[in-house]
């Protein structure tokens, strides 16, 4: 008796004298990835692009009953994720969701029911390598949305699928005081406290006890100065390119686009260098060559290791992550009265946002209603 298809599958080919490598098996056919051992997720994106160009949808008439989920999640990813600002996303997303949508489950299937057991699987661990939080799964069904509507925007679908999404998170309200944002600064510097005050336990002596790490006081720095988002900052060049922004030391201006990059949702609009930040800047560009947070001569992908080591030497907890600086910054600029107009294009952030999240700030908040109280 024949033994039952396993199916198209990423496999690792273990060869003798040479180092491994990650091929796709589809029946009686192998077909190399190119990618070694330590490279799965190369690997997993090849499987994802073999499997687009073997599978052909089945639209039909186009009613959910008859239209499967895949078919509508890799045409989502064939033909917009690639115009998209961050296509890896999508396919990221693609993986949990097609391990709870995934064929022969039809789109008639994406109800609120399936959605919610989605969001409890996927927080439980059960889908996916390892569990995560609900805002995750959130995205994650957006993406689900997105693509559902683009089908319908195409005429793949005949009516529209809504997607049962949870409730959105709480806004973040943490932000720095400035003692804590020059502990923070102190402690990618390596300086932490050395004494305390016995009765107030306040420190009353620092040092340099850590090997700094230049690179992450700069994108503190950074960040509690211009207010830019994370990838923003670690993508910033001392010469226009197409990649990332860059800074004009001639204008005192900082791009935080790209030349040619598409704007998005998360506005990067270009700004004047502040003043306390200007300083800085330009010694920062005699000690570099490529960008300001850069590392042994080239720009860092990510900044955990380092952040988080700073974090810990300030005594910060875990709410201190990378988007508190922007936090940081527009907080401080409410708190100092200025424009909420001005606050929103120097952030780029949107006026609403502003008012809805920072406005209690603003020293000018409701003072109108304080008022009323006066007189007779």
């Amino acid at each position: 008796m024949p033994r039952k298809s396993m199916g198209v599958r990423k496999y690792l080919r273990k060869r003798e004298g040479r180092p491994s490598v990650w091929v796709i098996l589809d029946g009686g056919n192998e077909v190399s990835t190119g990618c070694g051992e330590d490279d799965s997720a190369a690997a997993d994106r090849f499987l994802e692009s073999y499997l687009a160009e073997k599978h052909k949808p089945q639209w039909r008439s186009g009613g959910p009953d008859e239209v499967v989920v895949a078919d509508v999640l890799l045409f989502y990813a064939t033909e917009k994720a690639p115009t998209m600002a961050h296509p890896e996303l999508v396919g990221f997303h693609m993986i949990p969701l097609l391990e709870f949508f995934g064929a022969p489950k039809k789109c008639s299937f994406v109800d609120g029911t399936s959605c919610r057991q989605y969001v409890k699987d996927r927080a439980a661990g059960k889908i996916g390598k390892r569990a995560v939080k609900e805002a995750t799964a959130g995205r994650e069904l957006e993406t689900l949305s997105s693509a559902l509507n683009f089908a319908f925007k195409e005429k793949k679908l005949i009516i529209p699928v809504p997607v049962t999404l949870p409730p959105k998170a709480l806004a973040r309200e943490r932000w720095l005081t400035r003692s804590e944002a020059a502990a923070l600064v102190a402690g990618a510097l390596g300086i932490t406290a050395t004494a305390f005050d016995i009765e107030t336990r306040k420190p009353i002596k620092w040092g340099r006890m850590f090997r700094p790490s230049y690179h992450v006081a700069r994108f503190i720095l950074i960040g509690l100065y211009s207010g830019s988002r994370h990838e923003a900052i670690l993508k910033l060049h001392w010469l226009l390119n197409t990649s990332g922004g860059w800074i004009d030391l001639s204008h005192n201006i900082l791009y935080r686009r790209g030349q040619g990059e598409r704007e998005t949702n998360k506005r990067r609009p270009p700004v004047p260098i502040p003043e306390n930040l200007l300083p800085h800047v330009r010694r920062w560009r005699r000690i570099t060559s490529v960008g300001p947070v850069e590392y042994h001569g080239r720009l860092i992908a990510k900044e955990r290791k380092g952040f988080a080591r700073a974090r810990e030497l300030a005594g910060l907890g875990e709410d201190v992550t990378p988007h508190v600086l922007k936090h940081t910054c527009i907080t401080w600029m409410m708190q100092r009265g200025v424009p909420i107009w001005e606050v929103a294009g120097f952030s780029g952030t949107s006026e609403n946002i502003i008012r809805k999240v920072y406005g209690h700030h603003h020293p000018d908040h409701l003072s109108a209603a304080t008022k009323r109280f006066h007189g007779r």
